[in-house]
């Protein structure tokens, strides 16, 4: 069957020798003359045809819609000529397209043993594999291919997106390493090293990385505000990568984890209920096990206060402020921390915890006072902190007297605002709005890569030279890539995306695609190079774009196609991306 367009939203031009498997009717003699001829009549052609005739003329069958024919065809060729790849590699085509993958890739497997090398046939499997939606042997494929091929950037890209969304982040790490040593230009992909570095804790090789990108795109460049975020993500962020564990110590075994778990309602329990001696030992195990467990260190410092032993207490006070508690659990545990000083009559460290408080309570009174607070909010208790600094100022005299002349110093404020005071405020507004101020949107030519898997609208997206059409007598049908690759010469016509839905399509939905040449999206100057769009009917799980050459030709280098959910192409309806590369075959490749 030749490549048959038929997702809605294309304008056909059908040829008519293309036709349906069920319903078939062979409009053109030549093609009636082949289906006639009976097969005894090849193998007794006094004259053995040639691999690449018999290839030839089962392509012919094969095209015309008689897939059986085809394969008894390839079938008495290849007992012919057992090591012709050519029959074997077609041979598996047909049979992906016919519904039967495991017996496609047991003939490309075939023809593998007999020139392992063979990267068409490699390419052939792998595409095999993903539209049969097996990931761990298409991903074992793609490491052959990487290995046949080490010097292609884009199988080193792809094996590092495949091995992220199976969770083997280490490896991933070192498959972005090699694609940004082949292609040390695309800074795209150095901010995607860089999230791979963020996930396995690299955080210092992450920031240098991001850093790097900054300090060489060129102004302008739509990698600068994706830049820019990942930064602000390292230090303004609370996720910490993949690897990292918030809650758990890294080296806990199965057994503690469990053990953590089971034991801290009955810490809690006994805690609420007043039994502070039972609970002890019990918090102790907890924190044991797990250090970073914020709550139960700071019940465990209540428990030992509320046992007479503040000096123990203080300690695990400390260790409470150096694990970054939320605002509500620091002042707690200052204020605890006071009433410790205060009971083991540390004076002047116990008027440093409550003044500090204090001074905390009587700033937000201000800066609140003509504000309504929503219910439920906590505020500072100012009397009640006031209460325990006059318990404790007979005891600090000269700390109590710094405190009251720092305070007189401090001038009332006043009604009326001098003008330098004003402009000095007005300057401040301005700059606050600044912060406001949307920043420019982000760029439809920015990269996803780094970005998990989670969200995509796409299970694969295969680039090949052509696609079929398989039909099923429900009148659904499902479109295969043949001849699949990420590299294409520069005499290739036509370029076709072939992708699967990760769910039938709930309605009729446009889906678009653009192209770029990657190295001129770096400063921001790229216009498409090719696109197409596609209507997504109902129920439909497989389609494909069709990326013709431009008017020039294409010219030699790598191309990134964003894929987009809607008619319009922005960075907000950006679904997914995938990658080809164009050669000239008489030239070495960069």
């Amino acid at each position: 069957m030749f490549e048959q367009r038929a997702i809605v939203g294309h304008r056909f031009q059908t040829s008519p020798l293309i036709r349906c498997r069920y319903g078939i009717v062979l409009q053109i003699v030549w093609f009636t003359a082949i289906l006639a001829t009976p097969l005894a009549s090849w193998a007794q052609d006094p004259q053995p045809l040639s691999p690449e005739r018999l290839a030839e003329q089962a392509k012919a069958v094969w095209d015309s819609g008689a897939v059986i024919p085809a394969l008894d065809l390839l079938k008495e060729g290849i007992h012919r000529h057992p090591e012709a790849l050519t029959l074997h590699k077609l041979r598996g085509d047909i049979l992906a397209a016919a519904r039967g993958p495991q017996e496609a890739v047991q003939a490309y497997e075939t023809a593998l043993a007999q020139q392992p090398t063979a990267l068409d046939i490699r390419w052939a499997k792998w595409s095999v594999l993903m539209h049969w939606g097996q990931a761990e042997e298409s991903l074992a494929e793609l490491q052959r291919i990487a290995e046949i091929d080490p010097q292609n950037p884009l199988v080193h890209l792809r094996l590092a997106q495949e091995l992220r969304k199976l969770d083997r982040l280490e490896d991933s790490l070192k498959s972005y390493q090699h694609a940004v040593a082949l292609a040390p230009g695309l800074l795209g992909w150095r901010l995607a090293m860089a999230r791979a570095r963020f996930d396995v804790l690299d955080y210092r090789g992450a920031d240098a990385d991001v850093q790097y990108v900054i300090a060489t795109a060129p102004p302008g460049s739509p990698l600068e505000l994706p830049a820019k975020n990942q930064l602000a993500q390292h230090y303004e962020s609370m996720e910490r990568g993949r690897r990292f564990t918030p809650a758990l110590t890294p080296d806990a075994t199965e057994q503690q984890l469990k053990e953590w778990a089971a034991i801290r309602a009955d810490a809690w329990r006994l805690f609420s209920t007043g039994h502070f001696q039972e609970a002890e030992p019990i918090y102790r195990r907890i924190v044991t096990l797990n250090p970073r467990d914020t709550l139960a260190t700071h019940q465990l410092g209540l428990t030992l206060m509320q046992l007479g032993r503040c000096k123990d207490a203080l300690a695990i006070f400390g260790n409470v402020l150096n694990m970054n508690p939320s605002e509500d659990d620091y002042a707690d545990t200052v204020f605890r921390m006071g009433q410790c000083l205060v009971e083991l009559e540390q004076w002047e460290d116990a008027f440093v915890h409550f003044q500090t408080l204090y001074d905390t309570a009587v700033e937000f009174e201000q800066n609140n006072k003509d504000v309504q607070l929503p219910a439920g909010t906590r505020v500072l208790a100012k009397d009640k902190l006031a209460r325990w600094l006059d318990k404790i100022r007979p005891h600090v005299p000269e700390l109590a007297r710094m405190s009251t002349a720092e305070a007189a110093a401090v001038p009332a404020p006043s009604g009326v605002k001098s003008p330098a005071a004003a402009l000095a405020e007005e300057a401040l507004f301005e700059k606050a709005l600044e912060r406001l101020t949307p920043q420019k949107p982000l760029d439809s030519q920015a990269s996803l890569m780094g970005r998990d898997a989670d969200f995509s609208w796409f299970r694969f997206v295969i680039s090949s030279g052509k696609v079929i059409r398989d039909d099923y007598p429900t009148g659904a049908h499902e479109f295969i890539p043949l001849n699949p690759n990420d590299t294409f010469p520069v005499t290739q016509p036509d370029i076709y995306l072939v992708f699967g839905l990760v769910s039938a399509s709930y309605d009729a939905v446009p889906l678009s695609a653009q192209c770029f040449l990657e190295l001129a999206e770096v400063t921001g100057e790229a216009t498409p190079v090719a696109q197409d769009q596609v209507m997504m009917a109902m129920n439909d799980q497989s389609g494909y774009f069709r990326l013709s050459a431009p008017k020039t030709g294409w010219a030699p280098g790598l191309y990134r196609c964003g894929l987009f959910a809607g008619e319009r192409t922005s960075a907000y309806t950006q679904a997914d991306e995938v990658r080809f590369r164009i050669i000239n075959p008489l030239r070495s490749v960069e």
